[in-house]
């Protein structure tokens, strides 16, 4: 089968890659909250009370809209992994990507929880609970991106992807791993590796959608 007649999905991947950068950019922007993995019950508690419309806002874009836009980009990758004949690493990129979309969905429940109910009424150590259960999650889901990141090393040497972003999956893969365990952990100086997995994340996460939409558009012209 020609690359470009297939259904829609893998050119639907440039905008999902880029509403995945742009919810998290946006979202980031709305509410740059700098709150430790490891904050007292009152600390999490008086920083939710104080920005409750702009704590919803920030997890229905980071963790709700994002993680369906990387639904997108990941089932596109399985599918282009099919018409590679990398159906195992294409199996191994849905099945953990999947798994992060989600863990993602659970913490933006949770998180709407906390700021819209659980801080408004002042409950300081169910404040402090949940949000040691979403950042706890946010590791399990940074290890799903980890394994997802290895997958997509190798459909980079299948030449599913350009190899520019295996590398940046590599580096990627490193830099997830000890931010994940920082939060799984609540562990605050490994926590700090996420300033380094995040930027690398939406790198590698944009520019997979991109570049199967534009190898898609190129296979379909020939």
């Amino acid at each position: 089968m020609p690359l470009g007649r297939g259904p829609s999905l893998i050119a639907a991947s440039a905008v999902a890659g880029i509403s995945y950068a742009t919810a998290w950019v946006v979202g980031l922007a709305v509410w740059p909250s700098n709150l430790d993995v490891a904050a007292s019950n009152l600390k999490v508690l008086a920083t939710y009370r104080a920005h409750r419309g702009a704590a919803m806002t920030q997890y229905v874009l980071v963790e709700g809209l994002a993680a369906i836009a990387l639904a997108v980009v990941v089932a596109a990758l399985g599918q282009a992994a099919r018409r590679r004949g990398a159906r195992r690493l294409g199996v191994a990129a849905v099945a953990a990507g999947l798994a992060a979309v989600a863990v993602s969905l659970v913490e933006c429940v949770l998180g709407l929880l906390l700021a819209s109910s659980v801080a408004p009424d002042g409950e300081a150590q169910r404040a402090g609970r949940l949000f040691d259960v979403i950042n706890r999650l946010d590791g399990v889901k940074m290890f799903a991106l980890a394994a997802l990141a290895v997958a997509g090393f190798g459909l980079a040497r299948r030449g599913v992807v350009p190899r520019s972003l295996g590398y940046t999956a590599a580096l990627l893969t490193v830099a997830v791993i000890a931010s994940g365990a920082g939060y799984l952990l609540l562990n605050t100086t490994l926590a700090q590796a996420a300033l380094v997995s995040g930027p690398l994340l939406l790198v590698w996460v944009t520019g997979a959608g991109v570049a199967l939409a534009w190898t898609n558009r190129s296979g379909a012209a020939e």
